[in-house]
């Protein structure tokens, strides 16, 4: 680390414990040589813009102190370039520090990101046209992206207020509660296999998965590799998907047709590209959301697929440095 510019989530970091913290960290990381500069997001759509006039200003790495939302914003400004990106977890769900085995103390994560290589990992990519906008527009993605009931979730709360008083258990509530109020509508998912050949198939439920850990799910994905793990849950009730949502969090038991009373299994696709529609004479209410990485990017098409750039990422070894070894 040479140049490192710490991005700070403001809303992660309101309080004097983790400020202090993150000053403990931009001082460790000036004690091994580092040229130490703190930055806060402006605004959850301005951390892209930052980082990208950040990487032109000469800085080589970028240390995100937030969650998982906050990465995927800087990370907009920071693929495709030769610069290296961080992760600090200083958010609820830390889906990427989960992935890469950083602990969940931000201290003790910087002090393993000292000796951290950096790999090249591939990305994933969204194009849609969001409400309001006439031209489609681009995301890359780490995690994940989908189309249902899950992209819901991450909207039950879009001011951040219910993740930060519930926490991780204010998702699981939240998913339960969608499970027996939200609509469970379907759509159509059109995919390209990793081996070229092509589907069309109704869904009620689809997520392109990039990483092989979300929190308890396993979806298998891989950060490295050039095709993305589709998992998708054909057209049922609200008592289905809570069947095939089951079987992918606690039995891993997939892509069987049916399993109890004829209930879906969830179904899983290597795929290259997916793209998610309206059927067509459907009315949606409430409307079909899109998510990338947890960021609920609200449109009702869109298409999904591999990126061509990649992007830096300090992967650890699981070693802290030892002391006297500045």
């Amino acid at each position: 680390m040479r140049r490192v510019l710490l991005f700070l989530n403001p809303v992660l970091i309101h309080n004097a414990r983790r400020r202090a913290a993150v000053e403990q960290i931009a001082e460790l990381l000036s004690g091994y040589g580092s040229d130490v500069h703190l930055q806060e997001t402006l605004s959850a759509h301005s951390a892209g813009q930052q980082a990208s006039e950040a990487v032109a200003a000469g800085f080589d790495t970028f240390l995100v102190c937030g969650g998982d939302g906050t990465v995927f914003q800087v990370m907009q400004g920071v693929a495709g370039s030769e610069a290296t990106l961080g992760v600090l977890p200083f958010g609820t769900g830390n889906v990427i520090a989960q992935n890469l085995r950083i602990p969940r103390n931000p201290l003790l994560a910087a002090q393993i990101l000292l000796n951290a290589q950096a790999r090249p990992v591939s990305l994933g990519k969204i194009e849609l046209s969001p409400p309001g906008h006439k031209r489609m527009r681009s995301w890359y993605f780490f995690i994940a992206a989908g189309m249902g009931v899950h992209a819901a979730l991450m909207n039950l709360a879009p001011t951040g207020q219910g993740k930060r008083h519930g926490g991780r258990l204010a998702y699981f509530v939240g998913g339960a509660k969608l499970l027996l109020e939200h609509r469970v509508q379907p759509f159509t998912i059109e995919m390209t296999r990793a081996d070229g050949s092509t589907a069309a198939e109704t869904a009620c439920e689809a997520i392109a998965t990039h990483v092989p850990e979300i929190n308890r799910w396993r979806p298998a994905g891989d950060p490295f590799g050039d095709a993305l793990r589709v998992a998708w849950v054909p057209q049922t009730s609200r008592l289905g998907l809570g069947h095939a949502s089951f079987h992918a969090l606690a039995t891993r038991r997939v892509n069987g047709h049916y399993g109890w009373g004829g209930l879906p299994l969830p179904r899983y696709e290597s795929v290259r590209r997916m793209v998610c529609r309206p059927l067509n004479g459907t009315a949606y209410d409430p409307p079909l959301l899109v998510e990338a990485d947890g960021e609920v990017l609200g449109a009702s098409y869109t298409a999904i697929g591999m990126a061509a750039e990649r992007l830096n990422l300090l992967w650890p070894n699981g070693k802290a440095p030892q002391a006297g070894s500045r």
